[in-house]
């Protein structure tokens, strides 16, 4: 292929990953998007899209605008998902901290990412309650399981935000208006910022375009069509299990299967049982697959 044909192949969907998804929203609603193995959830591409909606407008109505900056501090991978997509919608930037940051490190991510609000869950507050003194205070949005979730833990319900911080429940931003947000993106507009893992320094903040995302998945989504199922064990704060992933699947109009963590005793299990037809595997986990007792 040559420049050309290239390029208008990336071009020819839209480059603006919210729009294709609404695409698909509208085109194929029944099909599954998210599987989430940890509660055998499943979400077809109608429900997911109208939840990020709803999300979005509760967003625009506590005041974000365009371009505004959201870190959000998650471990639950479904409220993640939910959450990037309708920042995106939203016209603002998706800025995820990695779940096991804390003290220094999780400061000083808040502070040079400068956000206009956080997005939280009640596992990680205390973590958040710990750099109180050091981060600039902005609004906190907290997500709290349901008693019937499987992240639910009693404890919990004891944990609170500290006073310093303003609290807002996920309840607050999860509005009634499910319709398609309509904000003005543009190709070259910041979707997103993902900070490097800090090995020759602080961590670096990486921003990356609607385009970039369109580049980064590009190759892949060639291999993949609506008949694929993407399992996905990988941290939504990283560009593995956020973008190759879930990013791709949304655009090739595939579905996910997510589960909260990798684990090598239910791996095979969890592939059997969503039907997933790929998987990414990092590092350590092939030789912990490799080495698992034999089983039928």
């Amino acid at each position: 292929m040559d420049f050309e044909e290239i390029k208008n192949e990336l071009t020819a969907g839209g480059e603006i990953i919210t729009r294709v998804f609404e695409k698909w929203a509208r085109e194929i609603p029944d099909n599954m998007f998210i599987f989430y193995g940890e509660e055998d959830l499943s979400l077809t591409f109608r429900e997911f899209n109208e939840a990020s909606n709803r999300i979005g407008h509760g967003l625009q109505s506590y005041g974000i605008q365009k371009a505004d900056r959201i870190s959000v501090f998650l471990k639950n991978p479904l409220i993640t998902a939910m959450v990037m997509f309708s920042i995106w919608k939203a016209g603002a930037v998706f800025c995820p901290i990695n779940f096991n940051y804390k003290g220094r490190t999780l400061s000083y991510q808040i502070n040079d990412t400068n956000p206009k609000l956080v997005i939280t869950e009640s596992d990680v507050v205390p973590l958040l309650n710990e750099v109180k003194d050091e981060i600039k205070k902005v609004p906190v949005i907290v997500y709290r399981p349901k008693k019937t979730d499987h992240d639910y833990r009693p404890d919990s319900e004891t944990i609170s935000l500290d006073t310093t911080y303003t609290e807002v429940t996920f309840e607050e931003i999860t509005a009634k208006d499910k319709s398609n947000l309509d904000v003005d993106i543009e190709y070259m507009d910041n979707a997103s910022i993902i900070y490097t893992s800090g090995t020759t320094g602080a961590p670096k903040g990486v921003v990356q375009s609607y385009r970039w995302l369109n580049n980064y998945v590009f190759n892949w989504k060639r291999l993949f069509n609506q008949e694929d199922v993407i399992y996905n064990d990988l941290p939504l704060y990283h560009v593995a299990g956020s973008f190759f992933n879930l990013v791709r699947g949304a655009w090739v109009g595939c579905g996910n299967a997510l589960w909260d963590r990798f684990s090598s005793k239910e791996f095979w299990k969890r592939i059997e049982k969503s039907k997933a037809t790929s998987a990414v595997l990092l590092d350590v986990m092939v030789p912990w697959l490799m080495n698992a007792p034999e089983t039928p």
